[in-house]
């Protein structure tokens, strides 16, 4: 099963996404965002992994259930 990761974008909606683009070059690169479509809102925002243990139950859930559709870096 592929691996998710919660991701929240800078507008506060929280997602899944399989990969984060360029995730290997590191934060101290490009900065701890990436570029990312929003299932949410439909626009491209600069994205970050969510901290999960914050998250209620029900919240992990429905990010888990969002999934990014297009991933750009």
């Amino acid at each position: 099963m592929e691996q998710r990761t919660v991701v929240r974008c800078a507008e506060g909606h929280l997602f899944s996404t399989g990969t984060l683009p360029l995730q290997s070059l590191g934060a101290g690169r490009l900065g701890p965002g990436r570029l990312i479509r929003c299932p949410k809102c439909g626009r491209l925002r600069s994205s970050v992994p969510a901290d999960v243990s914050a998250l209620s139950a029900p919240e992990l859930a429905r990010a888990l259930r969002l999934d990014a559709e297009r991933l750009l870096a």
